[in-house]
This record gives structure tokens, C-alpha cells and sequence, in this order.
């Protein structure tokens, strides 16, 4: 039998997935602080062959979410790196651009 904790753990991380699509911040959070709790519980369990299984699935979807994070952070680097690029001091043609600090555009964006 399956132990309970390693289903929650696996329903966990599917509902971070979404939260992670969602760009749910305050729920990515909750899901994150459960995810810790149920891992460091299981931590030191001796697993049976069914939940080898599982686990193994678990891994998979905790490396799919952590892609989907890393792709987050690579987007909004390169969105800062736009930005700030068009936005501070620079040459053009000889002739000096006044310097504009980055701003807030839009705060759904």
C-alpha cells in the first residue's frame, strides 16, 4: 500500500505546476512550504517497491516544475536586460542619449 504522504506529495506538485502557470506567486509559495514539509517527512522512509514507483514519477514532475521555473527566471533576466539595454546612457551616432532609470510599464506584465 502507497503511504498517503507520497500522494499528497505527488497532488502537491501537480498543483504547483499550475500555480507556476498561473504565475500565482502567494500559491506557488503555500505549495512550496507544503512540498518541504511532506519531503522532509518522507526523507528517512524505507520505500516499498510500488512506492519506489511513485517516487520516481514525483522526481520527474519536481524536474518538470523546477524547468518551468528556471524558464520564469530566464524570461524575466532577459526582459530586465531588454529593457535596462534601451533604457540607460548610451552613445548613438555621437550624440548623447539622456538616461531614463527603468519603469514600471504595466503591473500585469
Amino acid at each position: 500500500m502507497v503511504r498517503k504522504e507520497l500522494l499528497e506529495l505527488k497532488e502537491v506538485l501537480e498543483k504547483e505546476k499550475e500555480a507556476l502557470i498561473n504565475g500565482a506567486v502567494e500559491e506557488i509559495l503555500r505549495w512550496a512550504s507544503y512540498k518541504a514539509r511532506l519531503a522532509n517527512y518522507l526523507k528517512d522512509k524505507e520505500f516499498t517497491p510500488e512506492e519506489e514507483e511513485i517516487l520516481k514519477e514525483i522526481i520527474y514532475i519536481n524536474e518538470r516544475n523546477k524547468k518551468i521555473i528556471e524558464a520564469g527566471l530566464n524570461f524575466v533576466e532577459e526582459a530586465y536586460r531588454f529593457l535596462t539595454q534601451i533604457l540607460y546612457e548610451r552613445e548613438i551616432y555621437g550624440k548623447k542619449v539622456i538616461k531614463m532609470d527603468p519603469q514600471l510599464i504595466s503591473k500585469s506584465a
